[in-house]
């Protein structure tokens, strides 16, 4: 690793280092003002925003990151906005004219008014994705960072203080205000963000569009699908268990995966752009560099799986409270699946690439299928149970996922 890759990484790190410090400081403190039932609400609103906000944009939003002319990636920037804006409107209807179905089917009628909140979520949250990956072309991680601390500040803020009155889905409307404030500060930031959103002519973002049509064509699907397994067990815990079980799930997971994201969310931006630039390099190179990363990232969560294996339960219910003793209980099967997500997840960047593409779709949507077969026919099992199953599905398919990963850096170097 060169001394700009390991700069561009602290710098990435530090500010989700921050951004994720702030959510685990008012943890405990949420924990005791909302109920394992509000979190289940919050869980199942950010499962529905989390699939239908990483198709917003079309998956454009990658492509900005592959041209060599600023003005053809200023376009796809364009282009992903245009996309997010029209996916939100689209999506808006279904959902006013469904809104009570729609909340029967997910299992949980209190989600129903929430649910007209998610085309702007979705929204917002296309525009940060694709001011993330512009602001990564220009190599201005340190923006990337701030806004994440700046998108914590405020999520933080609002939560605490709806918690605080007693506000009914507080914690739904303290995320809507930090993914709001994260756009707007990474499209101010940027001194020429006027030029970002300035007209162009229809033709040459389409001109862009055409060029770039892999990533919708096979990105849409393989993305839907990977966000849609991600939330498989949110979505089939509140279906077929309790929200309060769906609660603890949620926040077990999340407590689980905050310290990993510092590292392994800043290293993945970051080896996005050095796995484009090994590839057009150096590609031979590329297959032992994967291999190295993936040893280190192992290397740095395993000792977190016997602690929480054996005093889980202790420790979340000193952290977050008695009434979340049996979320402690959930930590310690969670945490081997974690630890496998840890070491293999960051590297996907090589699947994100060209030549790749369809490599990827093939796992997400194996993923999809074999996780959806797994947890359905274990939700009629006791939830101990059916966390074990999910572990082993995930252990035995991101064992494959790192297959095809380096089978993808050997395609990479044929070319």
């Amino acid at each position: 690793m060169n001394k700009s890759f390991s700069k561009n990484v602290l710098t990435l790190m530090t500010g989700t280092g921050i951004a994720q410090a702030i959510p685990i400081a008012i943890i405990p403190i949420l924990t005791r003002m909302f109920s394992p039932e509000d979190f289940g609400l919050l869980a199942l609103y950010a499962a529905c925003v989390s699939i239908l906000g990483v198709v917003a944009t079309g998956r454009y939003e990658i492509a900005i990151m592959l041209p060599k002319d600023d003005e053809d990636a200023r376009l796809l920037l364009q282009l992903s906005m245009l996309v997010a804006l029209f996916f939100s409107l689209l999506i808006s209807i279904p959902i006013s004219i469904w809104n009570a179905q729609i909340a029967h089917f997910l299992g949980n009628e209190d989600i129903a008014v929430w649910l007209y909140l998610v085309p702007v979520s979705v929204l917002f949250t296309g525009i940060y994705q694709a001011l993330t990956y512009w602001n990564n072309r220009q190599k201005k991680f340190i923006n990337t960072a701030v806004s994440r601390v700046n998108q914590s500040l405020f999520q933080g803020f609002a939560q605490t203080s709806l918690g605080f009155l007693q506000v009914s889905g507080g914690l739904i409307c303290g995320q809507f205000v930090g993914i709001v404030s994260g756009s707007i500060y990474l499209l101010k930031k940027d001194r020429n963000y006027k030029s970002l959103i300035r007209k162009s002519k229809i033709n040459s973002i389409q001109k862009q569009g055409i060029k770039y049509h892999k990533f919708p064509t096979y990105g849409v699907l393989g993305a839907l699908c990977d966000a849609g397994a991600v939330q498989m067990p949110v979505i089939l815990l509140t279906k077929f268990y309790s929200n309060s079980v769906t609660g603890m799930f949620s926040l077990t997971f999340r407590v689980l995966n905050m310290p990993t994201s510092i590292i392994s969310s800043a290293i993945a931006q970051v080896l996005f752009q050095k796995v484009v630039e090994i590839s057009q390099t150096e590609p031979e190179k590329l297959n032992l560099y994967i291999i190295k990363m993936f040893l280190l990232l192992f290397i740095i969560y395993l000792p977190a799986v016997p602690v929480l294996f054996i005093w889980g339960e202790s420790l979340f219910s000193i952290v977050f409270g008695n009434e979340w003793s049996q979320a402690g209980v959930y930590a310690g099967y969670l945490v081997i699946a974690v630890a496998v997500r840890f070491a293999v997840s960051p590297l996907s960047a090589v699947l994100g690439l060209e030549q790749n593409i369809k490599m990827g779709v093939l796992w997400q949507v194996l993923y999809l299928c074999t996780i959806s077969v797994t947890l359905y026919f274990s939700s009629s099992l006791s939830i101990e149970e059916f966390l074990i199953a999910f572990v082993v599905h995930e252990v035995v398919l991101y064992l494959i996922y790192l297959f095809l990963i380096l089978k993808g850096t050997k395609e990479i170097a044929k070319c």
